[in-house]
């Protein structure tokens, strides 16, 4: 009975080894905070631009152009960070911080103006920035923008892209707080999660009612 036993517990051991071992195949993962590998990810053909345009690049009609393609040869960068992550859904959290001279900030600043940002862009919970906002793309996926800080010459700009209203990406850790949108949530269990939860139940009740 015993060896029963032993072999019933080695086999489960195994299986859910196997298991998860076949989901880790699932899992995607790529991370960069190497300024140098800018180009490589956010240029022309860059890895980011690829993955985007995949699950959020809604057929190249709303692709990630705030982002800048190539940064100025007078940028001094304070932060920069990119993070992809697939557990079943794809996540991005990508955040550039850099100072500049007045020509290229000025010349940046306009490239943004000129931008079809959304018109209602305060989403999960937002209800202002710390800084002007340049450009901003906003919708339940989530947020991508760029903030100018006229008085030092500093332009940011942050992503948090997710799936099923809540991101899988700890973004307060990566993203300096006064860059984040004031009271923004798009954690697990967030208002905006909970609330469209809600909605698809009252949906489906109805839809089994009839």
């Amino acid at each position: 009975m015993k060896k029963i036993t032993k072999m019933i517990l080695i086999f489960f051991i195994i299986l859910i080894t196997l298991m998860l071992g076949f989901c880790a195949m699932w899992i995607e993962r790529d991370k960069t905070t190497n300024i140098r590998n800018y180009n490589k990810y956010f240029g022309d053909n860059g890895k980011y631009r690829q993955k985007y345009d995949k699950y959020f690049g809604d057929n190249g009609r709303n692709n990630n152009d705030i982002f800048p393609k190539s940064i100025s040869d007078s940028a001094k960068v304070e932060n920069f960070y990119y993070y992809y992550y697939n557990p079943f859904d794809p996540n991005f959290v990508s955040y550039l911080v850099y100072t500049c001279s007045d020509e290229a900030f000025i010349e940046e600043t306009e490239r943004l103006s000129k931008l079809n940002s959304s018109k209602d862009y305060l989403i999960y919970g937002a209800t202002e920035f710390n800084y002007p906002v340049s450009a901003v793309y906003a919708n339940e996926s989530g947020y991508i923008y760029a903030l100018a800080d006229k008085e030092n010459n500093r332009l940011i700009y942050v992503e948090i892209n997710f799936c099923d209203y809540f991101t899988d990406i700890n973004y307060e850790k990566i993203i300096d707080e006064k860059y984040l949108p004031i009271n923004f949530d798009a954690k697990k269990g967030n208002s905006t999660q909970k609330k469209r939860h809600e909605e698809s139940m009252k949906k489906q009740d109805k839809e089994n009612d009839t």
